[in-house]
C-alpha cells in the first residue's frame, strides 16, 4: 500500500478542530496527519479529536509528525497517550516522523516505545514481522 492510495476523510460528522490534523484512512488503517506546531495550544484542540479517532474501527492506526514544524512535550504526551489507547484496544500502532523528530524521542526515552519510521512502507514492513513471530 503505498501513501497515495489513503483517502481523506472530510465528511464524519466530528472534523478535525483546526489545520493542525486530518484523517486518512485505507485498507483497514486509519492515518492522522499532524500538522504545523503541536504545541499545548494545539493539543489542547487536537486532544479530544484524537481521542475520538481512537474509537473508530481499525487494525493499524498511524500519526504521520512528517509534517509538524514543531512539537512539544505536550505533542508527545499526546501522541503517547493516543498510542496506549490504541494498544489497550489490542490495535497496532505506528509512528512516522523526520529526523528532526528524532531528538525529542530520544530525549523522552520514547523512541523504543514509539518505534518511529520514515514510510508507511517501513510501518507496514514492522507490522508483517511482528506478527510473523
Amino acid at each position: 500500500m503505498s501513501e497515495h492510495a489513503l483517502e481523506r476523510i472530510n465528511g464524519v460528522s466530528w472534523p478535525p478542530p483546526s489545520d493542525h490534523a486530518h484523517l486518512y484512512a485505507g485498507a483497514g488503517l486509519l492515518l492522522v496527519e499532524l500538522r504545523g506546531d503541536i504545541d499545548l495550544a494545539a493539543v489542547l484542540h487536537v486532544h479530544p479529536w484524537l481521542d475520538s479517532v481512537a474509537a473508530l474501527p481499525a487494525r493499524l492506526y498511524i500519526v504521520d509528525l512528517r509534517p509538524t514544524t514543531f512539537i512539544d512535550s505536550n505533542g508527545l504526551g499526546m501522541v503517547l497517550r493516543f498510542r496506549e489507547r490504541v494498544g489497550r484496544a489490542d490495535m497496532d500502532f505506528g509512528l512516522l516522523c523526520t529526523r528532526h523528530t528524532h531528538r525529542l524521542l530520544r530525549a523522552h526515552g520514547a523512541w523504543d516505545v514509539l518505534s518511529p519510521a520514515a514510510t508507511l512502507g517501513e510501518v507496514l514492513a514492522g507490522r508483517r514481522r511482528r506478527s510473523a513471530r
